[in-house]
């Protein structure tokens, strides 16, 4: 199962993997179908998953997922806000991130970074991250929706957040991620996010 696969490699990387009911882990896999089959991780498009996985009776079980981004699309790489590239986030783990309002023309709840983060710099514009410089700071790397952007059309939704495509299914998840009982127990917390390479994850 998907969920197994995912929290066993969080623990092969010494992540933090949260066992408590309604403690949840929030994950994207990057270049993989809603099925869990691989996808080629086209620039551009919304071919990544946004996974919410609570751990039900000892089990890990995914209790919801979404069509996502984790990648600028073409009109952030092509002009970027910062001159030194567009943002990508380096795979690994982050506590970053608290509720609160993302947007101008569109304000809506999401989860907004409040704690550095690692992102790759894609000064060359190629949509990769392989041999791009390393920048650590406060980005305004958020999670939030896609404004049902078209699923092979990122536009200028996502300057380098992370971005899941329905306002509906952004809902969700805000909902989902509002119930935690350490959000519960106080509006401060700040959530971890986990990303993760799609074909890493099933080679290993």
């Amino acid at each position: 199962m998907l969920a197994t696969k995912i929290i066993q490699y969080m623990k092969a990387k010494n992540y933090v993997v949260f066992s408590g009911e309604k403690n949840f882990n929030i994950v994207y896999v990057e270049g993989m179908n809603e099925d869990s089959t691989l996808n080629n991780d086209t620039p551009n498009q919304f071919n990544d998953r946004r996974i919410i996985i609570e751990f039900v009776d000892g089990i890990p079980k995914i209790i919801n997922h979404w069509q996502a981004t984790t990648e600028p699309g073409n009109y952030y790489t092509y002009n970027p806000m910062n001159p030194a590239g567009a943002a990508r986030i380096a795979f690994g783990q982050y506590q970053a991130w608290k509720v609160g309002i993302h947007g101008n023309s569109e304000p809506h709840e999401a989860l907004v970074q409040f704690l550095p983060i690692t992102v790759h710099r894609d000064f060359n514009k190629d949509f990769k991250r392989t041999g791009d410089k390393l920048d650590t700071g406060l980005f305004g790397v958020n999670q939030h929706w896609g404004y049902d952007a078209p699923i092979a059309n990122i536009k200028n939704t996502s300057a380098g957040c992370l971005v899941g495509r329905r306002r509906e299914g952004h809902r969700e998840f805000m909902q989902l991620v509002k119930s935690d009982l350490r959000y519960q127990n106080s509006e401060d917390y700040i959530f971890y996010t986990t990303v993760i390479a799609g074909d890493d994850l099933i080679k290993s």
